[in-house]
């Protein structure tokens, strides 16, 4: 198949000893060919990826894990292979529509298939990182992408704020050492999941004298000729058809709901088929004068929604792109990211206020579970869509009060009540359907 031609050049490419790049061809037919099989027929990835694509991944992450220490023996670059291994062929793996969680299904089956490598015996495969100073697996807790955020809502708006948790330092860790590599990569997964927010968590962190980023948000009408005007914007042009970010720096796309431009007659969209070109060689062209325009030092990175839009892209983009999941945190996740914000927030208020910061936080996420289930979207209430986002608006709204005006618990449960019923009420259509809210309160 095509994939092994891929790996039997980039082994070649590779100045390892002999017995490293024999051991590489080793775990490549060992755990590649029949993990690709078993994901086919087995499992859904939450949007459509090729197998070309996946190995791609894994040759991209494995470039950048390896180093020194575990290439230097067979049983140590096995750990890293299969380290690598299970993160570029599961990382797009979701929750089917069914209910089914796909990534559990292939922890399972993986840790039945293989044991050679053995990962901690609790949670999932992809609840462990390796360490690469002692080759060895623990828990994203205990990795440099998972800290605590020293949060005052007097400083910095809630919306510029990444808390870090299990599920997204795992993400943050996989997009900044392929960003750093420059390779394209994509989050996928529904509204409401902090797909953008991770993104921007990351770009703001860029050192501004060497990277730079600029945001591209598509719509249903984007087309080819607005993306080239939008993506020329931070552009300057350097010697003859040559065009670059300024200076020196490196200028990263930050393309947001990728999937939205319209579909043509031919079941195409003009806006994807100019970034393709764009990713692939580097050039595009100047409509007016159609002459070519060089175009260095830019990468590619990427959000959509594969509930939305037309679903899916253009697989001869989309193979491009290292895809990772994006689902919806789960409850502990919830509770240390509000907590974050809240805590931070009281800390000017009375003790009997900051000691009820866990219980209303318990209370809201309960709210949100309970207007979640009892008002489901229909055909005529279409909008009745509750994700995190709504109850971000919630803790918004909190994170405004002061603490000589909320001096009581009583009354900053008032102020919960009130942004529940602003946030969640506000979208109700029926005077049935808000009593029916009122009662959940």
């Amino acid at each position: 198949t095509q994939w092994r031609s891929l790996i039997n050049s980039w082994i070649a490419k590779k100045d390892y000893p002999a017995d490293i790049k024999d051991a590489f061809d080793a775990f490549f037919t060992k755990y590649v060919g029949d993990s690709l099989l078993w994901l086919l027929i087995n499992t859904k990835s939450i949007v459509p990826i090729e197998d070309m694509n996946r190995v791609q991944v894994l040759l991209n992450m494995l470039d950048g894990c390896l180093n020194e220490k575990n290439t230097s023996a067979p049983e140590a670059l096995e750990v890293a292979f299969v380290y690598c291994t299970v993160w570029a062929l599961g990382s797009n793996l979701c929750v089917s529509d069914d209910g089914t969680d796909n990534r559990k299904l292939f922890s399972d089956w993986w840790r039945g298939e293989h044991k050679q490598v053995k990962f901690p015996s609790r949670d999932t495969i992809f609840d462990y990182w390796l360490d690469p100073d002692t080759n060895t697996f623990d828990s994203w807790t205990k990795s440099p992408f998972f800290y605590s955020v020293d949060f005052d809502s007097r400083e910095t708006p809630m919306t510029q704020v990444t808390v870090p948790t299990p599920e997204t330092c795992s993400v943050a860790y996989w997009m900044d050492l392929l960003v750093k590599m420059r390779k394209p990569i994509m989050l996928a997964g529904p509204a409401g999941t902090g797909k953008t927010q991770l993104i921007n968590g990351m770009l703001n962190k860029f050192d501004p004298s060497k990277n730079v980023s600029a945001t591209i948000n598509f719509n249903f009408y984007t087309t080819s000729a607005v993306l080239a005007n939008t993506m020329a914007i931070p552009l300057e042009k350097k010697t003859g058809s040559n065009y670059g970010p300024h200076g020196t720096t490196k200028l990263v796309y930050f393309v947001d709901d990728l999937n939205l431009p319209e579909v043509d007659t031919y079941n195409t969209q003009s806006a994807i088929a100019h970034l393709r070109q764009h990713m692939e060689y580097e050039h595009c062209y100047e409509l007016q004068k159609m002459t070519m325009k060089n175009i260095s030092n830019t990468q590619v990175v990427s959000c959509m929604n594969p509930t939305a839009g037309c679903f899916y892209i253009n697989p001869r983009l989309q193979r491009w792109f290292a895809t990772f999941a994006i689902s919806l945190p789960g409850s502990t996740s919830l509770l240390t990211i509000y907590q974050t914000f809240l805590d931070g927030h009281l800390k000017s208020f009375s003790d009997e206020v900051k000691q009820q910061g866990t219980n209303l936080i318990k209370a809201a996420m309960g709210l949100h579970t309970l207007v979640s289930s009892t008002f489901r979207k229909t055909a005529a209430n279409f909008h009745y869509e509750f994700n995190i986002r709504h109850i971000s608006n919630v803790f918004q709204g909190l994170l405004v009060s002061h603490p000589d005006q909320f001096p009581s618990v009583e009354k900053f449960v008032l102020l919960w009540l009130h942004e529940s019923e602003r946030v969640y009420g506000d979208r109700l259509v029926n005077s049935s359907d808000f009593s029916k809210y009122n009662t959940l309160e």
